[in-house]
């Protein structure tokens, strides 16, 4: 859970569209960090890069609302691992949902890498829940 601050809000008195990508990265990184990685370290050397995200604005979050952002599923789609995301008010209203791509990288070589099989084991155990 979070508590909506002053420093999220835009000039039109509601949260800004450039906090929902940073509400995802903070439930990602806690995410990767509890099944013991991190954006740096997916395992075989690699850390992740976004290639591109999504999101849609269901209501809007105001100063103090108490908000909680979840990961819904993660799918894998060829080189892609796609993380699914939805933001609810404390009223249990959906809010945002959206979504990141993600692709596994090689931050040494500077390029895209196949995403460790370990890592999409993982995956796949979250998702069956």
């Amino acid at each position: 859970m979070y508590k909506i601050q002053q420093e999220d809000m835009n000039i039109g008195k509601h949260v800004g569209n450039e906090k929902s990508l940073l509400f995802f990265e903070k439930v990602r990184k806690d995410w990767l960090k509890s099944h013991g990685y991190s954006e740096l370290d997916l395992g075989e050397g690699l850390g992740m890069i976004q290639r591109s995200a999504f999101v849609e604005y269901k209501k809007q979050l105001f100063l103090e609302n108490t908000i909680t952002i979840e990961i819904t599923k993660i799918e894998i789609e060829k080189l892609f691992f796609i993380f699914f995301y939805q933001i609810w008010n404390e009223k249990g209203e959906l809010c945002i949902e959206g979504n990141t791509r993600m692709l596994a990288y090689d931050y040494q070589k500077q390029k895209v890498r196949k995403v460790p099989n370990e890592f999409i084991e993982k995956i796949k155990e979250y998702n069956r829940g």
